[in-house]
């Protein structure tokens, strides 16, 4: 048999065309695959996010809504315990419809910011907590509207926060907010206009930074509502783009040999959750629409990278055929596109983290539903 890709390439041609692709894919990839090694209960989990304190790998689970506790259910760090090789939970944090979490850090202090969607109302404080030692406590708490996702990023040396707001209480276009560290704590820096904001992400190109947001929802456009890039003035963001998506939850940026590109995960379109999420590329001057991809109910995507290979997850939460269990994929930028490489087996998937451990790879999902919330979020292994 062949030993190389070319030598493939050349001899399995024509109708042999499928079973090539397949022989390609052993020779980028060794038929490396994810496996679940873990279960890790989450009661209607949304977020989840990897980190690293003092040599020490946590992971932590934000939990929307719990089958008795609705949203006042907490949410769980959990902490690898390096001769199982498991994570075991290390502790839980009080939160209210915990919808984003993430971990930052600041000089040497370690944060985690919590967005606090809905709790009988979405006018909630989200919490921005803070390592002290041994645990993490409560440090500041920011007002927020039906928050769904925190990022933090760093511009010229000065720190910030934004958060995408969902909701005010009566209506989807309601501001989303950056906050700025000004050595102490997080103050107002910006305010931006969003519809029904699900997600953001900042990036930067040729030393510019740029924010994404998500936007899923108003009362006029529906779903179709277009999602939207701001660009950094020197002073402040300026709208620089709208994109066309379709209930979008989720925004990231994906870098590919100098090549940089914005995957949203697309959830519903008004009338089918089989909806394609969209992959736009960076021209030069704006985003044009690079690739869809068939998703089911999209709620996040996960760029990551494993030996120089980059694959793009995608947390597939509905569809209407196979409900909550419908599966997660896997895709791998190969050529000039993402084709789908792997599914995976998830409940009502909300959210993806990929990080390295002793030299393995893993995924962690978190998955909201199946039949009730207080379910098994999963991790998996690249065997």
């Amino acid at each position: 048999m062949p030993g190389t890709c070319d030598d493939l390439k050349q001899n399995m041609r024509g109708k042999l065309c499928q079973l090539c692709f397949v022989f390609i894919k052993e020779c980028s990839t060794g038929f490396h695959f994810f496996e679940k090694v873990q279960d890790l209960p989450t009661r209607g989990a949304t977020a989840v996010q990897h980190f690293t304190i003092n040599g020490s790998l946590f992971l932590t689970f934000g939990n929307y809504k719990g089958d008795i506790q609705k949203h006042k259910t907490s949410s769980v760090v959990y902490k690898m315990d390096e001769p199982t090789e498991k994570f075991t939970l290390y502790q839980t944090l009080q939160t209210r419809g915990a919808y984003g979490v993430e971990y930052f850090s600041i000089a040497d202090k370690h944060f985690l910011a919590v967005a606090h969607h809905y709790d009988d109302t979405y006018q909630l404080d989200s919490v921005v907590f803070q390592w002290n030692g041994q645990r993490f406590v409560v440090f500041q708490k920011l007002p927020t509207k039906g928050a769904a996702h925190f990022k933090f990023f760093t511009l010229n040396s000065e720190k910030y926060l934004t958060v995408a707001n969902y909701h005010d209480g009566s209506t989807h276009s309601t501001k989303s907010v950056i906050y700025k560290w000004n050595g102490v704590k997080f103050n107002k820096f910006q305010e931006i206009a969003t519809e029904g904001a699900m997600g953001c992400t900042a990036f930067e190109i040729n030393n510019v930074t740029y924010i994404a947001f998500a936007n899923y929802y108003n009362s006029q456009q529906k779903r179709s509502v277009q999602s939207t890039v701001f660009k950094w003035s020197g002073r402040h963001f300026v709208k620089l783009q709208s994109l066309q998506t379709y209930g979008a939850y989720d925004v990231k940026s994906v870098n590919i040999n100098g090549h940089t590109f914005l995957a949203f995960a697309c959830y519903y379109s008004g009338s089918s959750y089989n909806t394609d999420s969209f992959i736009y590329k960076w021209d030069g001057t704006k985003f044009v629409l690079f690739q869809s991809i068939p998703t089911r109910g999209a709620l996040a995507c996960h760029p990551f990278v494993i030996s120089s290979h980059t694959f793009l997850g995608v947390a597939n939460h509905y569809d209407s055929s196979q409900k909550y269990n419908t599966q997660s994929a896997v895709y791998q930028a190969a050529g000039a596109k993402f084709i789908e490489y792997q599914e995976i087996s998830t409940h009502g998937a909300h959210d993806m983290t990929s990080f390295e451990y002793k030299g393995h790879n893993y995924l962690a999902v978190a998955n909201y539903y199946n039949q009730k919330n207080n379910i098994n979020s999963a991790l998996y292994k690249w065997m």
